[in-house]
């Protein structure tokens, strides 16, 4: 495929309106996970890491190999991500800040839609404000997620047919390196980057960070069982990000590529094409405007052209209508 430059709120937001025959409005389900280099899951190239729910969700939907955070740290990361600005403009930067009273949110745009907006796990965002979510439940004791409330969060609405946007924000793998089964991994074996020091400490090292990988792949696992227990998977756009590189050397604090450098992959049943590789440049922090226009355009006739336009400029693309 042709190198493009796409934003999230044309890529998606146009293959919503290919579907005239659909009238419900879809629920939106984000796994964030916390400090996870982009090469270092199965789907984008690793050959040591355990991650088959991801890489099974990869051949669902559209996997994106040009996605890119705002910046190469959290606590921006994720008002970026909840507000779609740039921190900058919103006053999250650097990290551990806060965005300004009376800036915008996903919440504020979609709670008006009918959407119940929830966040459960890590936060590390403020004020409440400005993130006035509907639920929010912080994570576990020893930072795991709460997946009952996940799982009670998607049933209350499903009872009430209320549509939902869920924000699952994971800590791993961010340090300590801590969860997950370490001797999974052959510390002699394994292939690093070309940028680590190579020496039995960094090996060592490495197998525990690979070994939460693991285990946030078994959390982003519970949470796609959830749906589909809840019967709502073909109603759903889910998407995972892992946010920016992990902390190891020339990753999550520098500009280089694998500080901004992010996975992304969508799902959306009967809209993308499963299986899908798209080169377009992607920004994450879009996924908030993608949304809010995916919910206002959710119109049962006269909504095909949008994405007849963009199927003529982009042959080829993995929208199905292409």
């Amino acid at each position: 495929m042709n190198k493009l430059l796409v934003s999230a709120s044309v890529a998606l937001g146009a293959t919503s309106l290919s579907f005239a025959q659909q009238t419900e409005k879809p629920n939106f389900l984000l796994f964030i996970a916390d400090d996870c280099s982009h090469y270092d899951l199965g789907c984008y190239g690793s050959v040591d890491s355990k991650t088959p729910n991801i890489d099974h969700f990869a051949t669902q939907g559209v996997r994106f190999t040009q996605a890119y955070q705002a910046v190469p740290m959290s606590s921006p990361t994720r008002h970026n991500l909840y507000t779609g600005l740039w921190p900058v403009r919103s006053g999250a930067y650097p990290n551990h800040t806060c965005a300004n009273e009376g800036t915008l949110s996903v919440v504020h745009h979609l709670q008006p839609l009918g959407y119940k907006v929830a966040l459960i796990g890590k936060s590390h965002i403020a004020p409440k404000s400005v993130f006035p979510f509907d639920l929010y439940v912080p994570p576990l004791k020893g930072g795991d997620l709460n997946f009952e409330a996940i799982q009670k969060f998607i049933s209350d609405c499903k009872a009430k047919g209320e549509p939902f946007c869920l924000f699952v924000a994971s800590n791993q793998p961010h340090t300590p390196w801590n969860k997950g089964d370490a001797s999974q991994f052959n510390a002699d074996k394994l292939t690093l980057p070309p940028m680590y020091v190579d020496i039995p400490q960094t090996r060592e090292l490495f197998t525990h960070y690979l070994a939460e990988i693991n285990y946030m792949d078994q959390e982003f696992g519970n949470v796609l069982s959830i749906l589909d227990k809840e019967k709502m998977t073909d109603k759903s756009v889910v998407v995972y990000l892992s946010e920016q590189g992990n902390s190891l050397p020339f990753a999550k604090w520098t500009c280089y590529d694998a500080g901004v450098h992010s996975a992304c992959i969508v799902r959306w049943p009967g809209v993308v094409k499963p299986g899908s590789v798209s080169d377009a440049l992607f920004l994450p922090s879009d996924h908030e405007r993608h949304q809010c226009r995916i919910a206002l355009l959710w119109h049962p006739f006269g909504i095909r052209r949008p994405i007849q336009i963009y199927c003529q400029s982009h042959p080829g693309s993995y929208f199905p209508e292409c």
